[in-house]
């Protein structure tokens, strides 16, 4: 079975606040290193979702904004190759603790998903995995000891990110690693792109075949956690 390279964890400046590089930007560069599958994973953050920018508007208009991404780069692909789908990176717990939070890559849900479950960031952890699990998509917590933080107990996630190559983030990926196999849990590995310099440094390697967000949580789910990319990240 021929496997194609396949980034997991991207942000476009578009939606994500944090990110310096437009959505055709990460597009061509992606198509150019010969990647198959692009998914998009902007802040689903209280920044993003109640911006100034988006002051009192409803709340199908924050969503529409928080697509821009997506759309954006959806669009870009055409006809290059490179497929891209929809994720989101949920920040939760935001008022415990040191208040930075924990991150989710959500992986499955489509547009009407969103629209029907507002505020998904005011959502406790146990509430939040419920509903992922009701709903039959996948979560993974993101580089879960980053900023010096752990992975949340107890666990109510289906997976981390083992492998998250950003380089100006020490995110020890090495306790994540022994974690997940400590705990059985799914592995997931990205490039956590941001700028220029992230894009293709890692990801996974996944089968053709992969035309929906729900296609990824199939294949985890029938094959397990698949081979990771590393080329950086500590």
């Amino acid at each position: 079975m021929k496997l194609f390279q396949s980034e997991m964890h991207c942000h476009t400046m578009e939606v994500s606040p944090c990110s310096r590089i437009p959505a055709r930007y990460i597009v061509r560069d992606y198509a150019e290193l010969g990647y198959r599958y692009l998914f998009i994973t902007d802040h689903y953050h209280p920044n993003v979702l109640e911006s100034f920018e988006l002051g009192e508007k409803p709340w199908e208009q924050r969503i529409q904004h928080f697509m821009k991404g997506y759309r954006a780069a959806a669009k870009e692909a055409q006809g290059t190759g490179l497929s891209v789908l929809m994720a989101m990176e949920v920040v939760l717990g935001r008022d415990s603790g040191s208040g930075i939070g924990s991150d989710f890559l959500v992986y499955g849900f489509d547009e009407e998903f969103l629209l029907e479950y507002p505020y998904l960031y005011r959502y406790s952890y146990a509430d939040f995995y419920s509903l992922i699990k009701e709903k039959g998509y996948l979560a993974f917590q993101a580089h879960p000891y980053r900023y010096g933080l752990e992975p949340v107990r107890p666990i109510c996630y289906d997976g981390i990110e083992i492998v998250n190559t950003h380089p100006r983030h020490e995110s020890r990926n090495k306790l994540a690693v022994n974690y997940a196999l400590d705990n059985g849990l799914y592995m997931i590995g990205g490039s956590d792109t941001h700028s220029e310099e992230d894009i293709g440094r890692g990801g996974i390697m996944l089968p053709e075949g992969i035309e929906s967000p729900m296609d990824i949580v199939d294949f985890y789910r029938e094959k397990g956690s698949p081979e990771l990319i590393v080329t950086f990240g500590a």
